[in-house]
């Protein structure tokens, strides 16, 4: 059941995820039970020296991760750079179960840091 936002009982700005991409398409965000949640910001960080492909994704509730959800698909991003996906996920709304995933082509090598606001 998705949580309607105005009659939310907490809306808390936070930080859904910062961490490394794994090399397998894997949720990195699922919206929690009961709660409702935007993406804020959205930003890719290749930390190696060596360019590499990257893939985000919004998949719903009971979907699973794979190329039909895809928002970024095979993306070259360079060594050392920096990629905002704010442009392709500010403003995407989550429910219960939805989820934003993603993956890199080299281990440890890219960091998503996701920020929004839940609502439950």
């Amino acid at each position: 059941m998705s949580t309607n936002v105005l009659l939310a009982t907490t809306m808390t700005p936070q930080t859904l995820n910062s961490g490394y991409l794994s090399t397998s398409d894997a949720a990195v965000y699922t919206c929690p039970a009961s709660s409702t949640a935007r993406i804020n910001t959205a930003v890719l960080c290749n930390v190696t020296s060596s360019t590499v492909t990257v893939y985000v994704g919004v998949v719903t509730s009971g979907g699973s991760a794979g190329a039909s959800h895809h928002v970024v698909h095979g993306f070259s991003l360079a060594a050392n750079d920096t990629l905002s996906l704010t442009p392709y996920l500010s403003g995407t709304m989550l429910t219960a179960g939805d989820a934003i995933s993603g993956y890199a082509g080299t281990a440890s090598a890219v960091v998503m840091v996701l920020t929004g606001t839940v609502s439950s």
